[in-house]
């Protein structure tokens, strides 16, 4: 039977792309975005009250926004990204299942949302994610695995978990940046054979709540270890922690969580599906990959978590680091 080796959570958040050099001219100007409603964008950015966060944050933010310190947690996040990559390929897994949320990048806004969807297509197309290539590339196509991708999507629904499938994406699309960020910046643009999991996160109704995704984690681990292969596998969660506003005490509640595998504690985080919303709902890509290690004697290793704050508003991304190793 095929066995699960390894599991790991990280942020994509686009500024982690930038692996050296000096981080407070972009954060600065991520600063200015943020906060001016010309530049804001659509999204959590335009539903933020800005001068009433400031205004609560006002004592303890400033000390948080000094180029010295953006570029503390700049250095520290990328040593914890060199980290996954060398615990990615020292695991030397045979196939990897990623876990990501989809933007509108592969499914229509208008057509087709699904909750939780699996890929067991043979190959899937990749053009590097806009805010990283600042030249247009053609598609690479990546190798899927689709047996893998078969096998789960039965195992899943033998659980009464109702998931959708897909085979093949259409043209002219691309997998979206959740993943862009695992290809680039992880596996060093050498793409293995994977199963990527599209689930949904920000689009309202069929968010699947957090409870859920842990639960779908560990049957996706018994999906795994039941199918017909000598395979090692990893999963990886891509995405959060909290952004585009960062909530540190929510943060923290979820990675003490996952270290304690109290999964029973989700539902008690106070107003935790209200919280997770937006940016920050991406959470649910990390529960995912933690419950898949629920019943595995391996605990969570957390490299770092930093608070990336780049404005007085308190808007950035919550960046954690994480592994579990078997």
């Amino acid at each position: 039977m095929a066995k699960v080796v390894l599991a790991m959570g990280t942020p994509h958040a686009p500024f982690l792309n930038q692996r050296e050099g000096p981080v407070a001219e972009r954060w600065a100007q991520s600063s200015q975005r943020e906060l001016s409603p010309e530049l804001r964008g659509g999204g959590m950015l335009m539903n933020l009250d800005i001068p009433k966060l400031t205004e609560e944050r006002k004592g303890w933010i400033e000390k948080e926004l000094q180029p010295e310190v953006w570029q503390r947690r700049a250095d520290v996040s990328q040593d914890a990204l060199n980290t996954l990559g060398k615990v990615l390929t020292e695991s030397a897994p045979d196939v990897v299942v990623i876990i990501g949320d989809d933007t509108h990048e592969i499914f229509e806004p208008d057509e087709h949302i699904p909750a939780v969807d699996v890929f067991a297509g043979a190959e899937l197309p990749w053009v590097g994610w806009p805010g990283r290539v600042r030249t247009p590339e053609p598609a690479r196509m990546l190798p899927g695995k689709p047996e893998l991708g078969e096998h789960l999507t039965k195992s899943f629904i033998d659980e009464d978990y109702d998931v959708s499938l897909t085979r093949k994406v259409g043209e002219g699309k691309s997998v979206g940046h959740a993943f862009d960020f695992i290809y680039s910046r992880i596996m060093n643009d050498n793409v293995q054979a994977h199963v990527p999991i599209w689930l949904n996160t920000y689009y309202a109704p069929n968010i699947p709540s957090m409870p859920r995704c842990y639960a779908m984690g560990q049957a996706l681990r018994r999906g795994i270890e039941s199918w017909d292969s000598n395979a090692r596998v990893a999963i990886i969660g891509t995405g959060g922690l909290s952004h585009m506003l960062i909530d540190e005490e929510l943060d923290r509640e979820v990675l003490a969580i996952l270290q304690e595998k109290d999964e029973a504690h989700l539902p008690q985080i106070k107003n935790g599906e209200e919280r997770t919303v937006y940016g920050t709902s991406e959470i649910r890509n990390w529960l995912f990959a933690a419950g898949a290690m629920h019943d595995s004697p391996a605990q969570m290793n957390l490299i770092s978590y930093e608070p990336c704050y780049r404005t007085v508003a308190g808007t950035g991304v919550g960046c954690g680091f994480a592994y579990w190793k078997e």
